[in-house]
């Protein structure tokens, strides 16, 4: 790509020309994220480009332990949390329970 010139407009908005966004895959709607890198330049990229990118830092194999292992908690707390919301939330009913309510019936006549 050649180099684009861009200009600031009165109220600091400038335009992105279809050749730029193009080259660099934005869409209508994307979020763009500007990380500064050094002073005076900086990173744009996609929000979903940048959540991916940190993903795959955080579990590449230069992560850290504490990075690995958070990860693997999250991942068991998330598999506990399924198990806990695939299986029954009211109580087992008891025995004595079961004569009581079978009393109650024949006392009301039920």
């Amino acid at each position: 790509m050649s180099i684009i010139e861009l200009n600031v407009k009165e109220k600091g908005r400038t335009v992105l020309p279809v050749e730029l966004q193009k080259a660099c895959g934005f869409k209508p709607g994307d979020t763009l994220i500007v990380e500064e890198i050094s002073e005076g330049r900086f990173i744009v990229e996609t929000k979903e480009r940048k959540i991916q990118s940190l993903w795959e830092k955080a579990i590449s194999s230069d992560a850290s332990p504490a990075t690995e292992g958070l990860l693997r908690k999250r991942s068991k707390d998330e598999a506990e949390r399924l198990e806990r919301l695939s299986k029954p939330t009211f109580p087992p009913v008891k025995e004595s329970d079961k004569r009581g309510a079978a009393l109650l019936a024949a006392v009301l006549g039920e």
